[in-house]
């Protein structure tokens, strides 16, 4: 009965409210409502149903997203634990260790996904669990005895100094060497970068202030070479979109995560530079500042990072910098 309720409301209010704000709607709706029992005036006996996953489920996201969490974060846990529970068809208090560990299985061999991304799953589905036992909806976390997956580490490689230039002199638009001078100065998620507005940017203290994950805000700054070439990109512009970077085409509209991913991918192909990615950017950024002797505490601040052991997991250290530090502290 309360989900038809819910149902019914958000039917109601479908098309004079923003799809975003239904979305939204719904969570609180269900959080709200989670510990209330709805049926309808009568004078017959009935007998209420138990809550389904999909109630436990639309609680547990509405509680991420009071704590802040993103809306990217919030649709890949969505997808992940419906899923899970759709494939295991079991309440939420009868699912054991077993249960997940063969959905893990099957998942795998019918998927062909890596290690990696299964050990992913596998920490949402702690999280799931960890916040039902906290709320006492079940006595014990099923997945907390789920070992963790292993899977090879990669080192990632951060951009070298020569391939950074190389990547500079491919530019064929004035936006793009804005766009990758920005990244390596301010050494924020792709995210913080396309939410960026024009008036975000302070030319005279070099910085501006993005949002993180969170919802968390924090300063960045700007090195010399972004100021410039975002401003000479900024006097080129002929529209009136508030967003930092826009499209070269008409009507000019905001970048999105994807078209950065594509800007890069294609500069990295005319520069004969492999594996190109927003992210790389950080990393080379978090990497340099460390490997040039900023203090890990202020390239965690940099980075918006709450965990230091975050920060370091970014940073490849350099070889040299290695023998050079015990040359210098062991010789003797």
């Amino acid at each position: 009965m309360k989900e038809q309720l819910i149902n019914s409301i958000l039917q109601f209010l479908s098309g004079k409210l923003p799809d975003e704000d239904i979305t939204e709607l719904r969570l609180q709706l269900y959080y709200q409502l989670a510990d209330y029992q709805i049926s309808k005036k009568c004078t017959d006996l009935t007998v209420m149903p138990e809550k389904t996953y999909m109630d436990y489920l639309y609680m547990y996201l509405a509680a991420l997203r009071m704590a802040g969490r993103s809306e990217k974060t919030l649709e890949h846990y969505r997808l992940q634990l419906s899923l899970m529970l759709h494939a295991i068809q079991k309440p939420v208090q009868d699912i054991t260790t077993d249960d997940l560990f063969t959905y893990l299985a099957i998942y795998k061999n019918q998927r062909h996904v890596g290690n990696r991304y299964l050990d992913g799953k596998r920490v949402i589905f702690n999280g799931f669990f960890s916040w039902m036992q906290k709320k006492k909806h079940i006595v014990y976390n099923p997945a907390a005895a789920l070992d963790r997956i292993k899977y090879e580490k990669r080192i990632k490689q951060p951009l070298s100094d020569e391939e950074r230039e190389v990547l500079r002199c491919a530019c064929e638009k004035e936006r793009d060497l804005a766009l990758i001078e920005t990244l390596y100065s301010t050494g924020m998620r792709v995210g913080e970068l396309v939410r960026l507005n024009r008036q975000d940017i302070n030319f005279s203290s070099m910085d501006c202030i993005v949002f993180g994950k969170g919802a968390k805000e924090r300063t960045v700054y700007l090195n010399g070479s972004s100021c410039h070439h975002l401003k000479t990109y900024l006097l080129s512009r002929v529209d009136n979109n508030p967003a930092l970077f826009v499209s070269g085409k008409s009507p000019h509209q905001r970048l999105t995560e994807h078209g950065v991913w594509q800007l890069l991918k294609r500069l990295g192909q005319r520069a004969g530079v492999s594996d190109i990615y927003p992210h790389r950017y950080r990393h080379t950024t978090i990497t340099n500042a460390i490997n040039r002797g900023m203090p890990v505490q202020e390239a965690q601040i940099i980075a918006g990072h709450e965990d230091i052991n975050t920060t370091m997991i970014y940073c490849t250290v350099s070889s040299d910098n290695v023998r050079a530090s015990h040359k210098k502290y062991l010789s003797a």
